[in-house]
């Protein structure tokens, strides 16, 4: 029942002269709004054809809304602070370049990315400053990674990125390449430092596994990384720890 729309109770928009570009831009700001009642009323008068015109053919109209559905899997897709892939995003592209690796016999790495001191900065500098970081660690892993790697953010502080790799020290080159990219990012800001926390898992073609097990696997090697730091900035606890 929730399906069926009532056109009579929509209100009405004057959509009949509407090119398809218009109609493309309001369905999308629609959905972006989330206007449930406006995406409903214009998707009802493109089935009923009361947004054609008639110097426009009929094909432009398939085009309007195949432009929402780009908008909407976008959404579906896309971390709204950073432009990255979401947890869902992540773990479809993430899937599928697997499948790609396993069929063509190539190892791949993960590296699973946690910002050192998050909720001290959205405390002290509060959640500007925060969302700031993060969109730091964004456009760090950008310059990071290949446009054919998929990256993403999980949520909160934490973020991912897979990419292929053959040569036997591939994740240290990258590793590498981060810690400069962090370092020049640092170096070109007065904002507060960018820290990150990072561990990384390495897929095997000729073994069975899934992009849920190297998430497992690099998290953990995330943590036993931070923790690592933390030590090292704490003499008291390690030795507590040692004990």
């Amino acid at each position: 029942m929730g399906a069926i729309v009532n056109v009579s109770a929509a209100p009405q928009r004057p959509t009949t002269n509407a090119s398809s570009g218009e109609i493309a831009s309001r369905l999308s700001a629609a959905a972006i709004d989330a206007d449930e009642g406006t995406v409903k009323q214009m998707l009802a008068n493109l089935l009923l054809g009361q947004v054609r015109r008639s110097d426009e053919p009929f094909p432009s109209q398939l085009g309007v809304l195949e432009h929402l559905f780009l908008t909407l899997r976008s959404m579906a897709l896309t971390d709204d602070l950073t432009n990255l892939y979401n947890r869902r995003g992540f773990l479809r592209a993430g899937t599928r370049l697997l499948s790609a690796a396993s069929r063509d016999k190539r190892g791949a790495l993960l590296f699973y990315v946690d910002v050192d001191d998050l909720k001290s900065i959205n405390d002290s500098a509060g959640h500007a400053a925060g969302d700031s970081v993060l969109t730091r660690t964004a456009q760090v892993l950008r310059a990071v990674f290949r446009d054919s790697d998929v990256i993403g953010r999980l949520g909160g502080d934490e973020f991912v990125a897979l990419a292929p790799a053959t040569a036997p020290n591939a994740a240290n080159r990258i590793l590498h390449r981060l810690q400069q990219a962090v370092a020049a990012d640092n170096l070109s800001r007065a904002e507060s430092s960018l820290s990150l926390s990072v561990g990384f898992a390495q897929f095997n073609p000729r073994k069975q596994g899934s992009i849920s097990d190297l998430l497992r696997k690099a998290d953990l090697a995330m943590y036993e990384n931070k923790l690592a730091k933390l030590l090292q900035a704490s003499p008291k606890l390690r030795s507590t720890r040692c004990s």
